[in-house]
């Protein structure tokens, strides 16, 4: 890739160089069965589950199309795909998905997905792709990464990852050498709400969120739109709070869903919001009207706050915000008054105006002085499920990371900053740490990172970019090597263990075998690991038999497990 302009190219020309055609696909053997039986599916999986007037239940699930991951059922209808329906014993879902949850198959079922590994080739002096067989396209990654590991070091290369299957490749990049994992969705979504919880409380809110709302008597919803957005059981608790008679105060510029269902809506001028939330803090300590007690016993720093408020009232705040001062005095005493049943909700996408994390600080400081914090009604303290861990090889040493990279700036985050990366790989001499290849897993980075000329100038100086993903995308038109993924109804993961009220473990098995020429996560992991001489970090032979290993650690099985999903 150095040293040359990379063309990008269009979906459309990429789903066509992809091979749609069964001739594209007769490189790699017992394809053509799969693409005759597109719109059937293959459900030999489990196929010992019984029949019932033409309806059989496949394998349990856990949903992938966002981060609740509730836990399903996948059903077939006289031998072709059918439905995906809520696990009733998931709290993450009460056996209800979303429409997207439901919607799941079309992942599946899509013919437009990628289906086979492909390689960037130049032929005629035009650049295109080729098809290739696994086996190639991992032997190219493995022997790229082994030069950038020789020549720069191992830490020079990175991963992108958003989803499930992206664990198996923080695994195998903390083995090769590399602590650089990064999602942008940390900094673009919920880093900056993590961070204040944890400066306030010392601990962070979690997905999913540990909000109370079922039990809430008063719910104030700023910069969060349930009803709108798909948090499944938030969005269920939220209706059953409204039906029990709780107060919502929503403030929003635009008339929401949930603003009309509030007691108060609050039409405040865009990026104002901190200055209401001072305002509000101002007037629930000068009226008294904070939890004394939970004030007294679990904070520090309470005078402080107080002077720093001072001349924040909502006679200060209203020329701001345009909310006029009774109504700000008003809503607090409402709050107030159904303390430590209120909820100032968190949110979740809360990266809008660069003041984020103090914003949602602010918010959190409000949570507290209310004492909503570890109480009914507001934030629940998790229970934890455990599994023993896999016992691997310890992993290497890192000699940089990711915050060497970023020369001391955004010293609050836990987590590699996605523009941080995209940043150190443009040549700067910074710390001599360029980054030299990019693994992408699930995440379009020329729509998720926030200046694509920038992402652009970045990749030209790459000497590996690996996509691996579902569908094509903008990335993959820019990436040496494509591997398409299964989707994660076609494939097994790590199990999913969930905080909550009640902790819980769910499976996801396949309910259907891969499409196309498309391997699962774990797969392309493992055999990528065993080509770059890193087998003891991958000892088991098979999914089957790490999942087996890990259940039978707590008492259960994977046969179990097959069985009951969560």
């Amino acid at each position: 890739m150095k040293g040359e302009k990379m063309r990008p190219f269009s979906r459309r020309e990429f789903i066509k160089i992809s091979g749609l055609g069964l001739g594209g696909l007769a490189v790699s053997g017992g394809m053509i069965g799969a693409v005759s039986d597109s719109l059937g599916g293959k459900v030999a999986v489990n196929a010992a589950n019984a029949v019932v007037d033409g309806v059989q239940r496949l394998a349990p699930t856990v949903c992938e199309i966002c981060f609740w991951k509730c836990a399903g059922w996948v059903y077939a209808l006289d031998g072709k795909p059918w439905k995906i329906t809520g696990n009733p014993e998931d709290p993450n879902c009460n056996g209800r998905l979303c429409p997207r949850g439901t919607g799941g198959l079309g992942a599946y079922l899509d013919d437009e997905r990628l289906k086979t590994p492909l390689i960037r080739d130049v032929v005629n002096g035009k650049q295109t792709f080729r098809e290739a067989t696994w086996d190639e396209a991992l032997e190219v990654i493995a022997q790229k990464m082994k030069k950038i590991a020789e020549e720069h070091g191992p830490e020079c290369v990175a991963l992108f990852t958003h989803g499930s299957g992206g664990d198996w490749l923080k695994h195998l990049l903390r083995a090769y050498g590399s602590n650089n994992v990064t999602a942008p969705s940390y900094a673009q979504c919920r880093g900056p709400r993590e961070e204040a919880y944890m400066l306030t409380f010392g601990e962070v809110v979690s997905s999913p969120e540990r909000t109370d709302i079922r039990n809430s008597k008063c719910i104030v919803l700023i910069g969060s739109h349930l009803g709108e957005n798909m948090h499944n059981t938030q969005v269920q608790e939220f209706a059953e709070a409204v039906g029990n008679g709780a107060t919502v105060i929503t403030v929003d510029p635009r008339y929401s869903t949930a603003a009309g269902k509030s007691k108060y809506w609050l039409p405040i001028r865009p990026a104002t919001d901190l200055a209401l939330m001072l305002a509000w803090i101002h007037v629930i300590i000068n009226e008294e009207l904070y939890d004394k007690a939970y004030v007294e016993q679990n904070t520090v720093g309470f005078e402080e706050l107080k002077a720093a408020v001072a001349e924040n009232t909502p006679e200060w705040a209203y020329p701001i915000t345009t909310i006029k001062p009774d109504v700000i005095r008003e809503t607090a005493r409402e709050m107030a008054h159904h303390k430590p049943a209120t909820l100032i909700h968190p949110g979740r996408h809360v990266t809008w105006y660069g003041d984020d994390t103090q914003r949602v600080r602010a918010g959190a400081i409000l949570n507290a002085l209310l004492g909503s914090w570890g109480r009914r009604g507001g934030f629940y303290y998790p229970n934890k499920a455990s599994i023993p861990k896999y016992k691997y090889p310890k992993y290497p040493e890192y000699r940089r990371d990711w915050r060497d990279a970023l020369n001391g700036e955004f010293p609050l985050a836990s987590l590699a900053l996605a523009s941080g990366i995209c940043d150190a790989t443009i040549p700067t001499g910074r710390n001599g740490c360029n980054f030299k290849g990019w693994i992408v897993y699930g995440t379009n980075l020329l729509l998720t990172l926030p200046q694509p000329k920038k992402t652009i100038e970045a990749i030209q100086n790459l000497d590996l970019l690996v996509a691996i993903d579902l569908m094509p995308a903008e990335i993959t038109g820019y990436a040496d090597v494509v591997l398409p993924e299964c989707s994660y109804l076609e494939r097994y993961d790590d199990l999913r263990i969930s905080p909550g009220r009640v902790p819980t473990i769910a499976l996801r098995a396949p309910a259907f075998e891969p499409r196309f020429n498309s391997k699962p996560g774990w797969w392309i992991t493992r055999e990528l690991g065993l080509k770059l001489g890193l087998g003891e970090y991958f000892p088991w032979e098979n999914i089957e038999d790490y999942l087996d290993d890990q259940l039978k650690s707590i008492g259960s099985s994977l046969a179990e497990m097959k069985g009951k999903g969560v």
